[in-house]
């Protein structure tokens, strides 16, 4: 059994004065330092082989507590790790300075725009953190690169943007859709702004189609399920066929005659 297993560890050194009793993780003030592996699990690594740096990287209070619950070995695999976590204990913080800016707030009463203020400042704090790219350091006496945070880039229909509130905020206005639903559908399909819009896009047309056809069954008191089948058929056997043209079709075909037949008794 190793009697100081700290001695495994080699401290990382900042190559730049401004990063000095920096944390590595977040950019905020270092008052700890993070052991990867995990003090621990020192012993563990090295008896089954596998990859670890075996490094002392300066830490905040808050990342050093968040990364207790981690077991990684690598650099690589905390900083993603603790990103993770700020990103969840800030979620609501996050989406308030996602969604709104300040200069949005004067038409709201007062505790309401100061609570909105405090949520957009943590907000800005946190994004802030989480898109900290750390720094360039000494380990042993050979230079490492920070290379574990990749430059954010987004793309709104061949718009580019190097963050996505940025990113949301134009496409939002550019393109008509809230906010909150666009950032809702960006998440769910794949981070794709192109294809969230695309869908925000269909689901207005299948709504104003489905208005269209209920509008249309309740004026000549028909089934609405009926006439939105209808519909669907008819523009299915004709491509270029429009909701109207289908919705005449199907009055020609189906309620003309019928009210003709009875003025004729």
């Amino acid at each position: 059994m190793m009697l100081n297993n700290r001695e495994l560890y080699s401290r990382v050194m900042a190559m730049e004065s401004r990063h000095f009793n920096v944390c590595f993780y977040c950019g905020c003030i270092a008052t700890e330092y993070d052991f990867i592996p995990p003090l621990k699990l020192a012993e563990f690594y090295i008896r089954t082989g596998e990859e670890a740096d075996f490094y002392e990287i300066p830490a905040c209070n808050e990342c050093f507590n968040l990364l207790k619950e981690d077991k990684s070995g690598l650099l690589g695999q905390r900083v993603d790790f603790v990103k993770s976590k700020l990103a969840k204990k800030y979620e609501k913080a996050l989406r308030v300075y996602h969604l709104w800016h300040k200069d949005e707030l004067d038409d709201f009463d007062h505790n309401f725009k100061k609570s909105l203020n405090a949520g957009i400042e943590l907000g800005t704090e946190t994004y802030e953190r989480i898109k900290f790219k750390g720094f360039e350091f000494e380990v042993d006496g050979q230079k490492r690169h920070s290379n574990f945070v990749q430059t954010e880039k987004l793309s709104v229909f061949g718009e580019t943007f190097d963050n996505f509130r940025d990113a949301l905020d134009y496409a939002s206005k550019s393109y008509r859709v809230p906010k909150a639903k666009l950032k809702e559908l960006f998440a769910k399909h794949n981070n794709s702004f192109d294809k969230a819009i695309t869908a925000f896009q269909q689901e207005m047309e299948q709504r104003l189609f489905e208005k269209k056809c209920r509008e249309f069954a309740k004026a000549n008191k028909q089934n609405s399920n009926f006439i939105i089948r209808t519909v669907k058929l008819y523009m299915k056997n004709e491509k270029d066929l429009t909701v109207d043209e289908a919705l005449e079709k199907i009055y020609k075909n189906y309620i003309a005659p019928v009210t003709h037949s009875f003025s004729e008794l």
